[in-house]
């Protein structure tokens, strides 16, 4: 049953039909791992918990510099210097003491992140990284958990929805890059390319809650220079990961 408060607070997304309490009391029963709490993980994160979703668990190992605060809107320039989870639980926290919001100061590589998956229906991956992205499809491929990757660059942004046994995964679509390969130099961002990515992350999670259509099968190419979305369909690759 969903509380007199929670009524008041959700009640705009409650008097949606394709809501309602029913809806409701699934997003507020949903567990999601969050790789990052960068570009891509501030609005993911500010709109999961606001949406009201149940526990939020935030893995990220960095802090915060100046050159952030361009696109990470979690954060301001008090924060310079200080661990992101240590702010992110603080910030999130006000923003909706009812959500569990649970971070840890964390390198993600295949070992780490086993520590977090008991009990989760998505991991979401707003890392900055092809390594990760690929750990992340990984993760989600061999312990059946939703998944939702987005990536991002200058104007430019996919995202696909991930539901292990049942759709084609990150793998599928893309190449995983050799492990020697690396950036000479940061990838350009405009802000707003992450805000609107990394929204589209949480919407993907609470669209996905209440069966509605989603981005499973589908990449979601965004261009933000001449504003175009193109859904693009895509089918599991028989030797991939998530066929095996």
């Amino acid at each position: 049953m969903l509380s007199v408060k929670e009524k008041e607070r959700y009640s705009r997304q409650i008097i949606s039909e394709y809501i309602g309490e029913e809806g409701q009391k699934k997003i507020s029963k949903t567990k999601v791992l969050q790789i990052g709490v960068g570009g891509l993980g501030s609005p993911c994160a500010l709109y999961l918990v606001a949406a009201g979703i149940g526990e939020l668990t935030i893995l990220d190992n960095d802090i915060v510099s100046l050159s952030n605060l361009q696109r990470q809107i979690l954060y301001c320039e008090d924060d310079i210097g200080i661990n992101k989870t240590e702010i992110t639980k603080k910030r999130l926290s006000k923003l909706n003491s009812n959500v569990n919001i649970i971070t840890n100061k964390e390198y993600v590589d295949n070992d780490s992140i086993k520590k977090y998956l008991n009990n989760k229906d998505f991991i979401i991956d707003c890392s900055d990284n092809m390594k990760t992205k690929f750990l992340t499809n990984k993760v989600a491929v061999e312990n059946n958990i939703k998944a939702v990757i987005a990536g991002i660059k200058d104007f430019y942004g996919q995202i696909i929805t991930i539901n292990p046994q049942k759709s084609a995964c990150y793998q599928c679509i893309f190449n995983e890059p050799k492990e020697d390969i690396k950036l000479d130099s940061p990838l350009p961002v405009i802000g707003v390319t992450p805000g609107i990515l990394g929204t589209l992350e949480a919407l993907e999670v609470i669209k996905t809650v209440l069966g509605q259509p989603n981005l499973e099968n589908h990449l979601l190419m965004v261009n933000l220079l001449n504003m175009t979305f193109n859904k693009i369909k895509v089918v599991k690759d028989k030797n991939c990961i998530c066929t095996k």
